[in-house]
């Protein structure tokens, strides 16, 4: 009897972190910064202050900016700062303060293979990138989508709280080509 106990109890700690919201004190000055957040499920990074997407160095490593979102399997707590979520809003995400009135650059990855308890999956891989200037004061989320006819796009919503309801309007992010030389047009942060 008290293994079963013992047991119940495990799997309800184990249980409790699964989808729990972790809220972080961040430093947002909103004449300056802005707020993004970012939905798991594709590899997302960053490259601020930069309208262009550096480009891959020797074997496919080396670009610079920040890895915001991967899949995730195991953790899956949402790290937030006091952003609105409308009522369209996936399940896992982080949110981060980003510097306003500066171009910042997203990509976004998917597919290629991985291996899970054993099994081997292949997808195509696809990759878009796109950027966009953030207003300060302005709550913004990026995530992937399926807008276009080549698959794998990435769609920038802009976040408005108006009489107590949580708006999204598209953002007009534009394709990031490949900056031109790593020493032009590469992320300053």
């Amino acid at each position: 009897m008290a293994r079963k106990i013992l047991m119940v109890l495990a799997l309800g700690v184990v249980l409790t972190g699964c989808a729990s919201q972790s809220v972080e004190n961040t430093a947002y000055d909103p004449t300056t910064d802005a707020r993004i957040r970012v939905y798991f499920g594709t590899t997302t990074h960053f490259y601020f202050n930069t309208a262009c997407e550096p480009k891959n160095g020797v074997l496919g490593f080396g670009r610079s900016g920040m890895a915001v979102a991967k899949p995730r399997m195991l953790h899956l707590a949402n790290t937030t700062i006091g952003m609105p979520v409308p009522d369209d809003a996936y399940r896992y995400y982080d949110e981060y303060v980003i510097k306003a009135n500066e171009p910042l650059t997203i990509a976004l990855d998917k597919g290629g293979w991985s291996q899970v308890n054993g099994f081997v999956t292949t997808e195509m891989l696809q990759h878009v990138a796109r950027t966009f200037v953030p207003q300060p004061g302005t709550d913004y989320e990026a995530f992937a989508s399926n807008r276009s006819s080549s698959g794998l796009d990435l769609t920038v919503r802009k976040l408005s709280v108006i009489d107590a309801h949580v708006r999204t309007e598209l953002v007009n992010a534009r394709a990031a080509q490949k900056c031109r030389d790593m020493g032009v047009d590469t992320p300053a942060g």
